[in-house]
C-alpha cells in the first residue's frame, strides 16, 4: 500500500477516475464500459486516459439511458484485458479519486480478476494497492449541499458542467469539486492526504478478489475452459443447461458464476446454491 499521510495533495500524482457500466452490480456480472481518468501533478493535468470497452455482455437499458452509451458505441472496443496493463501504469504511484469511490473500486477490482482468471488461486490482496478518496464521502460529512449527487454539487460550487455522465466529463467535474473541497478542508486544518482519508471516515480500496467456493466440476471447467451440464432452479423451476462458465462472483454475502447459457444464447448470472449438479462435457 502506499503511505500518503504526511504528503499534501500537491506534492503526489492524482488521479481522478471515473466509470460508466452496464448496470450497478458488478458482482451480478455487470461490467464496464467506459473508463476516463485524468492525472494531476502540483494540481495540474499530466496526462489523460478515455477509453471504450467491450463488456463482452449487453447494456441495461436503463444502464443506456443514463449514459447515452449503445451496444453499438461498443462493438470493436478492447476488452478489459486489453488495457488492463496502460490502466494500471497510469494509475501507478497515485491516490486514486472518485465521486462515489466505492462504486468504481468495486467495478475496477471485478474487471482486474476477471482479466486475471487463469490465475483462480492466486492473491488475495487487492490487485491496485492505491487508496482512493471519496468526494461523495467527503461531502456528505463536511458539507451541506442538500443533494450530493455530481451535478448538483458542481452547480452549487460554480463548477463548469460537461455533458453528464460520460466518464471523462465526470471526472473534470470531480477534479475542480476536489480542488474546492480541499481548499475548504484546509482552512479547517486537514491538510494531508493523511487527513482527508480520514474526514472521508472509512478507507476505500479495490476489493479483494470475490472468495467464493465452487463445486469441484465447476472449478475444473473454469480451469480448463471446458463446458458443464448443470441442473439449475431458476424462477420457472428446475432447467437442464449447457454452459460455458467464465467467472465467479460474490453479491451480498451469495456466491455466483457468470456463464454464457447454451440455452438462452446469453451471458446469465447463476446462484451457486440453486446449481443442484454440474458435470464437465
Amino acid at each position: 500500500m502506499y503511505d500518503f499521510a504526511e504528503k499534501r495533495p500537491s506534492d503526489i500524482p492524482i488521479v481522478v477516475l471515473d466509470t460508466e457500466t452496464t448496470g450497478l452490480f458488478p458482482g451480478m456480472g455487470h461490467r464496464v464500459v467506459e473508463i476516463g481518468a485524468v492525472r494531476l501533478e502540483n494540481w495540474q493535468v499530466a496526462a489523460e486516459f478515455d477509453q471504450l470497452i467491450n463488456p463482452e455482455r449487453q447494456m441495461e437499458a436503463k444502464a443506456s439511458s443514463v449514459s447515452g452509451i449503445t451496444d453499438a458505441d461498443l462493438v470493436g472496443k478492447p476488452l478489459f484485458a486489453d488495457i488492463a496493463a496502460d490502466l494500471s501504469a497510469f494509475l501507478d504511484g497515485a491516490l486514486i479519486v472518485a465521486h462515489n469511490a466505492a462504486f468504481d473500486a468495486g467495478f475496477l477490482g471485478m474487471e482486474y480478476f476477471i482479466a486475471n482468471q487463469n490465475d483462480l488461486t492466486g492473491s488475495r490482496e487487492p490487485v491496485l494497492p492505491n487508496p482512493w478518496l471519496c468526494t461523495l464521502l467527503l461531502a456528505r460529512r463536511h458539507f451541506y449541499f442538500g443533494r450530493n449527487n455530481l451535478g448538483h454539487i458542481a452547480r452549487k460550487l460554480g463548477v463548469r458542467m460537461g455533458k453528464a455522465h460520460r466518464a471523462l466529463n465526470d471526472v473534470y467535474m470531480t477534479a475542480e469539486i476536489l480542488k474546492r473541497m480541499t481548499r475548504d478542508l484546509a482552512k479547517r486544518k486537514m491538510i494531508t492526504v493523511g487527513d482527508l482519508l480520514y474526514a472521508q471516515g472509512e478507507p476505500v480500496y479495490t476489493p479483494t478478489p470475490p472468495d467464493v467456493f465452487m463445486p469441484e466440476p465447476i472449478v475444473e471447467a473454469l480451469a480448463n475452459g471446458r463446458q458443464l451440464r448443470i441442473l439449475y432452479l431458476g424462477q420457472n423451476g428446475e432447467t437442464d443447461r449447457v454452459v460455458t462458465p467464465l467467472y465467479p462472483t460474490q453479491h451480498r454475502g451469495v456466491g455466483y458464476l457468470v456463464a454464457n447459457c447454451h440455452l438462452r444464447n446469453d451471458r446469465r448470472t447463476f446462484r451457486l446454491d440453486r446449481i443442484f449438479s454440474a458435470e464437465v462435457i
